[in-house]
């Protein structure tokens, strides 16, 4: 199971989105299409992860400190806003009005769904070629030398 490529699509008036096909098909390779959306806490944009491995995320989480002040603010921020969503007959999903506003998404919008492997992401068109143009721009030189070290370190 593997979210792979970047796939543009429109919000429609009732802020609905729908998942590309690739994805889709992911969804049904793992048996179950149902998704939880939770903000990122990496960036402006919405992560959607299988609802096996969200609950995996949860179960990692309970088995940490609840009195670490990291743990209490991951909850405070991604979980409690995070929300359990199970595509329609035509492959749509409803963004609640938290998670848009974070990512900064409004009905009628582009946005751009991100494979991130394991999961994807959901990001406001503009925002991601904001942060598109950050990393091309920052891939120059000895940034780009220094980067694939760090990569072959790591195996890859």
């Amino acid at each position: 199971m593997r979210f792979r490529g970047e796939h543009n699509q429109r919000v429609d008036d009732k802020c609905r989105l729908s998942i590309p096909s690739a994805f889709r098909q992911v969804l049904e390779q793992n048996g179950d299409s149902r998704l939880v959306l939770a903000k990122s806490t990496l960036h402006r944009c919405l992560q959607a992860y299988t609802a096996r491995d969200w609950e995996a995320r949860e179960d990692h989480v309970m088995s940490l400190p609840a009195s670490d002040p990291a743990v209490q603010r991951l909850l405070h921020f991604q979980f409690a806003s995070a929300q359990a969503v199970e595509p329609d007959s035509h492959g749509r999903i409803v963004l609640a009005p938290v998670l848009r506003t974070w990512a900064g998404i409004v009905a009628k919008d582009e946005v751009v769904l991100i494979g991130q492997v394991r999961r994807f992401e959901v990001w406001a068109g503009e925002t991601w070629a904001a942060t598109q143009r950050d990393i091309e721009n920052t891939m120059l030189g000895d940034a780009l030398l220094s980067w694939n070290d760090a990569l072959r370190e790591r195996g890859l």
